[in-house]
């Protein structure tokens, strides 16, 4: 069984922005991007964080349309063996 890694988000918005693992954005490179909303028993309060090399926020996405495209990775086997994108609904939530 794999893990879901995000390699990708784009924020649907004017202007696009996209934050993509191993590109730099400002002098600092983008490591990380981690989902960490959460349900609420009225909506979705939807937020992805980019963390750079030093594990410091570069960049937290909150409630917005967004669009991420991901690899499974999996613990004992080849480290990609899928590739997916997903879209995100009206608050921004997307299904990883």
């Amino acid at each position: 069984m794999g893990v879901n890694v995000i390699q990708r988000l784009t924020v649907v918005s004017n202007p696009t922005r996209i934050f993509e693992v191993g590109t730099e954005l400002d002098g600092r490179e983008v490591i990380e991007i981690k989902q960490v909303g959460y349900e609420l028993d009225n909506g979705v309060f939807s937020e992805f964080h980019v963390f750079d090399e030093n594990d410091q926020l570069i960049a937290s996405i909150e409630n917005c349309p967004v669009i991420l495209d991901w690899k499974v990775i999996v613990e004992d086997g080849p480290a990609e063996v899928a590739n997916g994108r997903d879209y995100g609904n009206d608050l921004g939530r997307a299904a990883v």
